[in-house]
């Protein structure tokens, strides 16, 4: 695939999820009423999703909690308590029987499910209706998949998984800097505003970053090395960052014949992050230590608010000593670093809108690496191709019923 196919299909693809996301800003003032109801009610506001989705809805707590100290609950209980919950009971039921305990105290719930019909999400949404408890729902589609009651079904519109998820995290991060923001800017400004900035991202550099990065990840994945995706300096980007190792592990090799579960490495998980802060009061330390593992020709894929950043210039450098292959995403600080990283500098948006845009980023590289994985099957790619390349059909969900 030539950099100008990356360029044109990039082009393609951020138009798409333009187009999703104004489609939502018609209902942007009901969304953004409920978030403000619930923010100035003091109740608590809980969010639940699957996949990506999980990673979409909890970037919104956070941003509630961080910047208008917002009671919310985590979006998910931890993976030890869901496979538990699994193994033993049925995991349809899992959320809701997490939210049943103290719903009374709740204010608002926001799902996130593309497909609409997660029999999980059903399922909170059932109780809640029980309850009275107001629901925003964002979906796939035409939005008739769900009637949630004293809510609002915010629909994107379109069904493919990836341009859905991207205008969802979008609108709902932009929503909720409207909601506690009252009087500032109107969320169509902030929509605008914030598509203009990924439209704003160098054709050229992007179109080169894409293909260096899908050739990377795709010798990865078939030779059977790492590929860590890493944000240690936490926040939304690092959220964003689970998403987009979701994405290479889970998501790039889906339905590719020949092709192994990829070997991706993430952030520490709660326990080893709390273990290294308590005992290295040195916060590069745990990146540097995660690093010291990688090989030759593994892949790195660092996300930072600012490349000039200690810890951030830290794992460049420990990636670059243990010769791998390292790409950088960044929005502050210089565009080339001595280590030989290969650098994209995104547009200056808040911390929370950036991880927005790297989530689409994230997905451009997915369909491009299933493309690549796929490639000696199908021969020669055009962008209709690489925007075909859809997930959703390949999903396999519950026949849980409509509400």
């Amino acid at each position: 695939m030539t950099t100008f196919l990356y360029e044109d299909f990039a082009h393609a693809y951020v138009t798409e999820v333009g187009d999703a996301v104004r489609r939502m800003l018609t209902r942007g003032a009901e969304a953004v009423d409920l978030l403000a109801k619930a923010t100035a009610g003091g109740g608590e506001i809980r969010a639940f999703g699957n996949g990506g989705s999980s990673a979409i809805v909890r970037s919104a707590l956070l941003q509630l909690h961080a910047q208008a100290g917002v009671p919310v609950n985590d979006a998910m209980m931890s993976p030890a308590t869901l496979a538990y919950t699994a193994q033993r009971d049925d995991y349809r039921t899992a959320f809701a029987r997490s939210l049943a305990g103290g719903v009374g105290r709740v204010d608002l719930v926001v799902v996130a499910s593309v497909s609409g019909r997660s029999a999980n999400i059903l399922e909170t949404a059932r109780l809640c209706a029980e309850h009275r408890v107001p629901v925003l729902a964002l979906v796939g589609g035409d939005g008739t998949q769900m009637e949630p009651g004293d809510g609002m079904v915010w629909a994107t519109g379109t069904t493919d998984q990836q341009i859905s998820e991207d205008a969802m995290l979008t609108v709902l991060t932009l929503a909720a800097a409207t909601a506690l923001g009252h009087g500032t800017e109107p969320l169509p400004a902030r929509a605008e505003r914030h598509m203009r900035a990924l439209a704003a991202v160098d054709a050229d550099l992007l179109g080169a970053f894409l293909r260096e990065a899908t050739e990377a990840a795709r010798d990865a994945i078939r030779n059977r090395r790492r590929i860590y995706v890493l944000c240690p300096d936490g926040g939304p980007l690092a959220l964003v960052g689970e998403h987009f190792a979701h994405n290479l592990r889970w998501d790039a090799p889906l339905g590719v014949d020949g092709v192994q579960p990829p070997l991706v490495v993430c952030d520490p998980s709660l326990a080893d992050m709390s273990a290294m802060y308590n005992d290295h009061p040195d916060p590069a330390h745990g990146v540097r230590h995660q690093l010291s593992s990688a090989r030759g020709e593994d892949v790195v894929f660092l996300l930072a608010y600012d490349s000039a950043g200690r810890t951030t210039r830290e794992a460049v450098n420990a990636a670059a000593v243990a010769g791998t292959r390292p790409f950088l995403l960044h929005r502050d600080g210089p565009s080339r670093s001595g280590a030989g990283a290969r650098h994209l500098r995104l547009p200056r948006v808040d911390d929370f809108a950036l991880a927005a845009l790297v989530q689409s980023l994230a997905h451009l590289l997915c369909r491009t690496t299933r493309a690549a994985l796929t490639a000696d099957q199908t021969g020669v790619l055009s962008t209709d191709d690489l925007m075909a390349r859809d997930l959703a059909p390949l999903r396999e969900l519950s026949d849980t019923p409509s509400l």
